[in-house]
């Protein structure tokens, strides 16, 4: 993720505006999340880049302007992270939707058997993880030291993040991802998103 997030912030630089992607080929074919839901959530995922672009522009103006000391320049660089977060998350969050399955002959399956003991046992921990309250997501990271498997809670979009850790697997806990179909049973959908998981996409992202 870190290259990433280095090659986005330089293109921030210089006025290049971040495009949203067209998850619209994950329409019926997530079962257990109607296409309603699926539209809604990604007209807010669009926001999200629409915003970052936004606040990238002003930031880039206060600063030609000698504003990038004020108390709105900060107030807005930190609202940038948010926003950005918000909307990498969300790419994230759609492209490992889609269900394929995990083959227990993989390096990604045997990697969480040894860090979390079974497989089982790591499911079982990111349930629990995503019954956290809050709203926020749950990630399957990597951690940059010993490479180890952790399943972190990252309040709203930009608080807990591991630095250097590199995030497999994401699941969005905020609510406007299933309270219209699931109202507040969030287990209910997360049951469902662990039916829904692109393991294709996580094993890619765990071999890069």
């Amino acid at each position: 993720m870190n290259k990433i997030l280095i090659f986005l912030f330089a293109a921030a630089s210089l006025f290049a505006d971040y495009q949203a992607k067209d998850f619209s080929y994950l329409l019926g074919k997530v079962p257990g999340l109607d296409d309603a839901l699926l539209k809604m959530h990604f007209t807010l995922y669009r926001g999200y880049v629409k915003n970052t672009n936004a606040l990238q522009k002003a930031l880039e103006e206060m600063g030609k302007k000698g504003e990038d000391r004020t108390v709105a320049y900060g107030a807005l660089k930190r609202r940038f992270a948010w926003e950005f977060d918000g909307m990498v998350l969300h790419q994230y969050y759609f492209e490992n939707l889609g269900a394929k399955p995990l083959s227990k002959k993989s390096p990604l399956f045997k990697k969480i058997v040894s860090d979390f003991g079974s497989f089982e046992a790591w499911q079982k921990n990111f349930v629990s993880t995503g019954m956290i309250r809050g709203v926020g997501w749950v990630i399957l990271y990597q951690d940059p030291i010993d490479g180890l498997f952790c399943n972190i809670w990252v309040d709203e979009h930009n608080i807990n993040h591991i630095p250097g850790g590199k995030p497999l697997l994401i699941m969005d806990v905020w609510e406007h991802a299933y309270i219209t179909e699931y109202g507040l049973n969030r287990l209910g959908y997360i049951q469902t998103f662990l039916k829904n998981i692109n393991w294709d996409i996580v094993e890619k992202r765990f071999s890069e």
